[in-house]
């Protein structure tokens, strides 16, 4: 449900932008934009040995009981986390290339500086859809950090009644 509901503010958001601007959401759409933002995020993800951790993130972000240990969490917000820095740094890098190549064409189109932002606008849906998924773990690791707190207490006033 979280992530139909995540996914219907994007479309709002595109559907407000494009009737307020009078434009076609055509003008959204840039496939390379996405390729490169996916073209740098996962290869970071794979060389600091996140990736299973990331899909691990997406399980125990979904099922509010799933079984984890505190590690397991740890590790699914470091991914996560990662993958929101690398997302932006993806779509920061994306977006100053296309300038430099709008900037220094041999005829300056404004069209090309609207294609180099379309990066960041998808690296901050991407980061919409990641921000609640990254406090959901953080609060199931509070959680669980409160329940071990909880049981070694109740298991010192066992040991000190005996």
């Amino acid at each position: 449900m979280y992530i139909l509901s995540l996914i219907l503010l994007i479309l709002l958001g595109i559907g407000w932008s494009v009737t307020t601007m009078n434009t076609a959401i055509v003008n959204y759409l840039d496939p390379a934009s996405l390729i490169m933002l996916l073209l740098v995020t996962l290869p970071v993800l794979l060389s600091s040995g996140l990736l299973r951790d990331f899909n691990n993130a997406f399980r125990l972000s979904i099922k509010r009981t799933a079984p984890c240990s505190k590690t397991e969490l740890l590790r699914a917000i470091e991914a996560v986390t990662l993958t929101i820095k690398a997302l932006w740094t993806a779509g920061i890098v994306d977006t100053l290339l296309g300038l430099i190549f709008a900037f220094t064409s041999d005829e300056f189109i404004c069209a090309y500086v609207g294609i180099a932002m379309i990066s960041l606008l998808y690296a901050a849906f991407l980061n919409i859809l990641l921000l609640p998924m990254r406090s959901r773990l953080l609060v199931q690791l509070h959680t669980l950090s409160g329940q071990t707190a909880a049981a070694a207490a109740a298991d010192t006033d066992t040991n000190a009644k005996n």
